[in-house]
């Protein structure tokens, strides 16, 4: 937005902006912090693909109570504009920083394991969260659709002959491995960098433009991914899983966790084609250690 598109964002919420910065979080859509005359906090969310901003909107909106009465603080939305150019919402800042901003970066330290277990907590009371009215799609709920989808995703890729085999036998092992599963609600992108802290205790959780049903199984694969990005998960993975509500030595967890990062890493790659040239290159690069 310009000067002339905040004098309208102004005027619309009725007080002047006195000052306007980037967010710590929402890297994949222009995200500022704005701070009113009145000294209220607001962020600012321009999105590059419309539909990512009704669907952020949809789920927000309806998820806001039933999540309150469980605990999870997610933002009020204040004002939006899907109409213009690009879509953009207006919600509650909420209080804390990201983890990843909040200085708990020893993944293997006694604060970031406290942390992960606050996680699993949040994560075992949102996929709780009511889904009617949400409009999700199904995908990672459907091993025989994933498979076919799978199959798409790979071929706008050059993999190398033995990465291809690994694939392929990712992808023939899915049937098996996520026979007869529940379906629940994922957020789809929970990892520490959407997720809120004050320094002691989780605040808030962030960017529902991912949310879809899955396997119970999805949000943890992803939560895995993102803080293994720099060597082995931390110490506090057991735990982890055990506040989300799963058996850490079940002998089929450490298959499923592997098959759904592959296919979401992949899913990534051939689905997100504005990612940044350095973030693609070390998805892809995940991805083929991953099949290596």
């Amino acid at each position: 937005m310009d000067s002339a598109e905040y004098g309208g964002l102004e005027q619309t919420l009725g007080q002047p902006i006195a000052g306007s910065a980037p967010a710590e979080w929402g890297f994949q859509n222009r995200t500022d912090l704005l701070t009113l005359a009145d000294g209220d906090r607001m962020v600012l969310q321009r999105y590059r693909n419309p539909d990512d901003a009704e669907r952020r909107l949809r789920v927000m909106h309806t998820l806001l109570e039933p999540a309150a009465k469980r605990g999870i603080t997610i933002p009020r939305i204040r004002r939006f504009d899907l109409d213009a150019d690009p879509a953009w919402i207006v919600f509650d800042a909420l209080p804390g920083v990201p983890v990843p901003a909040s200085g708990e970066l020893d993944l293997d330290g006694p604060r970031f394991a406290a942390l992960a277990r606050e996680m699993g907590t949040l994560l075992a009371a949102f996929r709780r969260l009511p889904t009617a009215g949400l409009q999700l799609d199904d995908l990672w709920a459907s091993p025989t659709r994933l498979v076919e989808s799978a199959t798409g995703w790979a071929a706008a890729l050059e993999l190398g002959p033995a990465h291809r085999a690994s694939f392929d036998r990712t992808l023939k092992s899915l049937p098996t491995l996520f026979a007869d599963r529940p379906t629940v609600l994922a957020h789809g992108d929970f990892t520490p960098v959407n997720i809120l802290t004050d320094g002691e205790t989780i605040t808030g959780l962030l960017d529902f433009e991912s949310v879809r049903l899955a396997d119970p199984l999805f949000d943890p694969a992803w939560w895995a991914w993102s803080v293994s990005l720099a060597g082995s998960l931390p110490a506090a993975w057991p735990d982890f899983l055990e506040r989300a509500g799963f058996d850490p030595t079940d002998p089929d967890l450490p298959l499923r966790i592997e098959a759904l990062q592959i296919l979401r890493t992949l899913e990534l790659l051939a689905e997100k084609p504005d990612l940044t040239p350095v973030v693609r290159d070390v998805v892809h690069e995940r991805l083929l250690t991953m099949l290596s």
